[in-house]
C-alpha cells in the first residue's frame, strides 16, 4: 500500500474545503434569493392586477417554500403558483365562482 505524503494530504484538506466553501455558498445564496409569504402574496396580486387573494396553499420544498393562491378580481379570478425564488410557476384564469382550488 502506497503512503500518502504531505503534498497529498494537503491536496486533500485543499479539496475538502473547496468542496464545504461552495457548499456554504450555495446554502448562503438559498437563502437570501428565496422569498417568504408576504413577496409571495404580492407577487400573485401584481399578476392578477390586482384583487383580494381568496385562498392560499404553502408546501414546503426542501429549503424553501412554494405558493398557490387564488386571487378574485370582480368576477374574474386567477390561480397562481409562486416559486420559492418568486418565479410564476403556473396561471390560470377564469370568470365567474367556478375558481379551483
Amino acid at each position: 500500500m502506497k503512503k500518502i505524503g504531505k503534498k497529498g494530504i494537503a491536496a486533500i484538506i485543499g479539496a475538502v474545503i473547496a468542496l464545504v466553501a461552495v457548499a456554504v455558498i450555495a446554502l448562503a445564496a438559498i437563502l437570501i434569493l428565496r422569498i417568504d409569504g408576504e413577496q409571495a402574496q404580492q407577487i400573485a396580486i401584481q399578476q392578477a392586477g390586482g384583487g383580494e387573494i381568496i385562498s392560499q396553499e404553502v408546501s414546503r420544498e426542501g429549503l424553501w417554500n412554494e405558493y398557490s393562491y387564488i386571487v378574485v378580481n370582480g368576477d374574474r379570478w386567477v390561480k397562481i403558483d409562486i416559486t420559492g425564488f418568486g418565479n410564476i410557476e403556473e396561471i390560470e384564469t377564469g370568470v365567474g365562482n367556478t375558481y379551483r382550488d
